[in-house]
């Protein structure tokens, strides 16, 4: 498959080209939004999103209940529909705890607390849970209250909800909530995983799957197997669902938010990099991913946002070199309008 024809039905496939009706149609669609930076995974949902939709719809959502951000893979933060985390967790949940190497009994505690506090406070920030750590003596620090929540997390108990309300700029907080428990799961819930991935992502290999994931290629390889006959490969390889057909929309010069799964969720980006590269967009030693800018399916730019009280809220383009700025100003002026500019 040449690369046109790969950009194209991943940009279908990430409803890039074809957005969805509502932020919970993206989610349902990308299986897990990453959103390490809330800011950008909102604006990740916006962008994907037909009308006109500012932040305040996408926080409206939350406060729902129909969306929230949960620790689901590679130790990152994701937006998930509350069903889907345990859905994922079903997967990746031990691996991750492993790593993290908490004593069961000190996160049985950290449970109780946090039902307790939930139960005492109605509302309940990150900031009073770890307070509440601390207090019980379950956590000696703010870092280690911090990783009991992780933990709790990828143990399916907690996630982050509704947004706090901020007086000024937009909230960066939200308060924690109780995940749904478990619902039985599939004969063989890795391949479900990869087949969801394969749906907002696809085309796709083993190895992009593995380090979205946060799998072992080897582990990837063998769930790529299993679901042999239920995906197709092209003539290069990569995987991807019987369903997927021939996609065609040019989806134009648009503006993705810093680690995009667009740009981030494959092993291998070079496809969306076009004349930048890791050094320009990342991730870079700290792990982060800027804000690019794409057209049909290419990054052509970068652009920046600052969202501080006092700040412009213009943002503006850094453009590769030998690259036009057709679309740029609409794309950019979107994102103004998503967060609020006039």
């Amino acid at each position: 498959m040449d690369a046109d024809a790969l950009r194209s039905l991943r940009l279908h496939a990430h409803l890039l080209a074809a957005p969805a009706a509502a932020p919970t149609d993206v989610a349902r669609r990308l299986v897990a939004v990453q959103a390490q930076d809330f800011a950008a995974g909102r604006w990740a949902l916006g962008i994907r999103t037909t009308g006109d939709l500012t932040v305040d719809d996408v926080d409206r959502v939350f406060t729902d209940g129909h969306l929230v951000r949960a620790w689901t893979q590679r130790g990152t933060l994701h937006i998930v529909e509350p069903a889907t985390a345990a859905m994922i967790l079903a997967v990746t949940g031990e691996r991750q705890l492993r790593a993290f190497g908490i004593d069961a009994a000190v996160l049985d505690r950290g449970e109780r607390v946090f039902r307790s506090a939930l139960e005492d406070e109605g509302s309940l920030t990150r900031t009073v849970f770890v307070e509440a750590l601390q207090r019980e003596g379950i956590a000696g620090s703010v870092p280690a209250g911090s990783r009991i929540l992780t933990a709790l997390s990828l143990r399916g108990v907690v996630a982050l909800g509704p947004v706090v309300p901020r007086e000024q700029g937009v909230t960066r907080e939200q308060y924690l909530v109780p995940l749904p428990p478990a619902a039985p799961t599939g004969d063989d819930p890795a391949v479900d995983l990869l087949l969801a991935y394969l749906r907002g992502h696809g085309p796709a290999s083993s190895a992009d799957f593995a380090w979205w994931a946060g799998l072992p290629a080897g582990a990837s390889r063998a769930v790529a197997e299993r679901a042999a006959d239920r995906v197709e490969r092209t003539d290069d390889g990569l995987l991807m669902l019987p369903s997927s057909g021939q996609a065609t929309t040019d989806a134009g010069t648009i503006a993705l938010p810093a680690f995009d799964e667009y740009v981030l969720s494959y092993a291998d980006r070079s496809l969306a990099m076009g004349a930048g590269d890791r050094t320009t967009i990342g991730p870079t030693a700290n792990g982060m991913v800027r804000p690019v800018i794409v057209r049909r399916g290419v990054a052509v730019g970068t652009w920046s946002l600052s969202l501080a009280a006092g700040s412009s809220g213009i943002p503006t383009a850094t453009l590769f070199e030998g690259e036009s700025d057709a679309g740029v100003t609409a794309a950019l002026t979107r994102v103004r309008c998503f967060f609020g500019g006039a």
